[in-house]
């Protein structure tokens, strides 16, 4: 099973890699994981004065920051990943690398808002659930 596990370094995203090590480990032999983080996109004029080359390794590094804990649970239970990042809308990204990359199921953590505060804060899991083509599994 190859699975693409959205990562944001939240506590969210830690319960759902604790999720992938105690649980779905245990249920699934043939396991793939890719740890993916997606990063907001820098203003045109911020990216401008910074530079190409200085924005990607911006990306970059909040992308080792964010997915460190995520990595570091993963390494410790042996479990075998690569990962990777994008730059733009989390739930596009998610969604399209889950199709792109043909993956089986995309895990993520949840925040658990209210209805309420998903509608006037946006919640990118429940775009990623209306969006996905792929199955969307998320702890909370």
């Amino acid at each position: 099973m190859k699975v693409l596990f959205a990562s944001d370094g939240s506590e969210c995203s830690g319960r759902a890699a604790q999720y992938l090590v105690k649980s779905l480990r245990a249920q699934v032999k043939d396991l793939k994981v890719t740890l993916f983080y997606v990063d907001i996109p820098m203003l045109d004029r911020v990216a401008a004065t910074l530079g190409e080359l200085r924005v990607v390794e911006i990306h970059r590094e909040n992308s080792d920051e964010y997915l460190k804990s995520a990595r570091q649970r993963l390494r410790r239970a042996r479990i075998a990943f690569d990962e990777t990042y994008a730059v733009g809308n989390a739930a596009q990204c998610i969604s399209q690398k889950a199709v792109k990359g043909n993956y089986d199921l995309v895990l993520m953590g949840s925040h658990g808002r209210t209805a309420l505060k998903s509608v006037l804060l946006g919640s990118v899991t429940a775009r990623v659930l209306s969006q996905c083509a792929v199955p969307v599994l998320v702890v909370h």
